[in-house]
């Protein structure tokens, strides 16, 4: 069974020859420490160097990105990954180097600016100041209004838009199911926009009708370019709930929701919705209302019971099953290797599962944890009798 086959078949809740596989992101540590080279493949590492061979030249930039495209390729044929996908990156050249980790970036024509900073220790490249952070609504509504020009001139993707997708596919081998972050959908989960929610929900609106509409144009051209799943969704809880209340979810979120997956569907694609958090109180919207069919970065830590929502939601196909929060990184080897067993017997049954983390590999992660996750995976992921 090809690995595409093994992860639709997993989408069918029928039964592979083994479990799926999949992280979204290895850091750049862990990947090297495996493969014995340097390696460009996800983490706060990967978007910050990214943007510094950005800022250097075009020619550098061409460079860095040549050489990730061959570093990811090259870990999912070694980790035996199932999907393959683009790691996380910063798409923009920044206007201005306020020195060797920190960037800022301005767009003239709406002028709304942010500064992103890198700090090593935690392996975060994120947002510390912005347009939005200083000004509010303000600023919210000129990110809108470009927000809708730019959807009034959505057109379905070209091919060589998939180019580097195709190229990291190549390099891992095999056939394996491609996997596109088309149908995000999701109010920023920053102070500034969650306040314009109660505030101006009519900006709200506006906003997450332009990603329906980008949403709509793009997904049915995915198919003929080789993509077999959305893997989006979007941020909206934290270990204490949604971050917005289940009246909002149904208002903004739910029915835009449906019209994607539905367009998915129309397509032939699956759709799983990736979010951390304790969702129990937006469940029914979130998970069967909407028509998803699957669930990822599922937050054991915060409340998110594997075997309840096996038992409770057996329609989805889940991602995940051990927390990259705390079992991975506290753990010893023998210790996660017992969750991954008791996790496959748990979520095996029927299908409908794919193995992987609670989000992604970071650098607090020892790499013997990972690597004993990995190898405990293969062990006790086959439905051979």
């Amino acid at each position: 069974m090809t690995s595409r086959e093994r992860v639709l078949t997993a989408f069918r809740h029928e039964e592979p020859d083994r479990v799926p596989v999949y992280e979204q992101s290895v850091c750049c540590r862990i990947a090297s420490e495996i493969m014995g080279r340097r390696m460009r493949t996800g983490g706060g590492r990967l978007r910050w160097e990214e943007t510094a061979a950005r800022w250097e030249s075009e020619e550098a930039w061409q460079d860095y990105v040549g050489r990730l495209l061959e570093d990811v390729g090259d870990l999912i044929r070694e980790l035996e990954f199932d999907i393959v996908g683009m790691p996380w990156r910063h798409p923009w050249r920044p206007s201005a180097k306020l020195d060797d980790s920190t960037f800022r970036y301005d767009d003239e024509q709406t002028g709304l600016w942010s500064v992103f900073h890198y700090d090593g220790t935690s392996d975060f490249f994120d947002q510390v100041d912005s347009a939005v952070r200083r000004e509010g609504i303000p600023a919210i509504e000129r990110a809108v209004a470009a927000a809708e020009r730019a959807a009034e001139e959505a057109r379905p993707p070209l091919a060589e838009e998939f180019a580097e997708l195709h190229a990291v596919a190549a390099r891992a081998g095999g056939e394996r199911c491609l996997k596109h972050g088309a149908g995000f959908l999701a109010i920023p989960p920053e102070a500034a926009w969650l306040e314009a929610a109660a505030e101006r929900p009519d900006l709200i609106e506006r906003y997450l009708d332009t990603v329906v509409a980008q949403a709509l144009v793009t997904i049915p051209a995915l198919p003929k370019h080789g993509i077999g799943l959305l893997w989006a969704g979007g941020d909206l809880a934290s270990n204490a709930g949604p971050l917005y209340s289940p009246a909002m979810f149904r208002r903004f979120m739910l029915p835009r929701l449906k019209k994607i997956v539905a367009a998915a569907h129309e397509a032939g694609l699956v759709y799983l919705f990736r979010t951390d958090g304790h969702v129990w109180p937006i469940a029914q919207e979130l998970l069967v209302e909407s028509g998803v069919d699957g669930y990822g970065e599922i937050d054991i830590d915060a409340g998110m019971e594997l075997a309840r929502l096996k038992r409770d939601l057996p329609h989805l196909t889940l991602w995940g099953g051990v927390s990259c929060g705390s079992a991975l990184v506290f753990d010893r080897p023998e210790g996660i290797r017992e969750t991954v067993r008791a996790v496959m017997a748990e979520c095996t049954p029927g299908g409908g599962y794919i193995f992987g983390s609670s989000n992604s590999i970071h650098t607090g992660i020892p790499t013997r944890n990972f690597l004993a996750m990995q190898e405990a995976a293969r062990d006790f992921g086959s439905y051979a009798e």
